[in-house]
């Protein structure tokens, strides 16, 4: 074995590991992420009215931010339907907060 100061054997071993379970709990969160998301789409559905909406959108803008974060800021690869959700929200203004009220109470987009 290699008695090297920088390179401890253990120790990378250790590292690895953690990146490991770092990454189970990612694919573990990411379908429960999923399904709030559903839900909230189902909730927004159920709104009769945009402004009724409104706190669901804000949910939406916070996991919005938290996924973006993880894409672009740490480079973590998203499932293909959080990716889409991701750059479909980037920009939740009022009046995309509308578009997408309209477009998700009509069915025309679905998570």
């Amino acid at each position: 074995m290699i008695n090297d100061p920088f390179i401890d054997i253990n120790e990378l071993d250790s590292e690895l590991k953690d990146m490991q379970k770092i990454a189970e709990t990612l694919d573990t969160h990411f379908p429960l992420l999923s399904q709030k998301i559903a839900y909230i789409f189902a909730k927004i559905k159920e709104c009769k009215t945009f402004k009724e909406s409104q706190n669901y959108f804000e949910f939406l803008e916070i996991i919005k931010t938290g996924l973006a974060c993880l894409l672009y800021k740490y480079n973590i690869g998203l499932p293909d339907h959080l990716l889409r959700f991701t750059r479909d929200f980037d920009n939740l203004e009022p009046i995309y907060q509308e578009y997408y009220f309209k477009k998700i109470t009509s069915g025309e987009y679905k998570f």
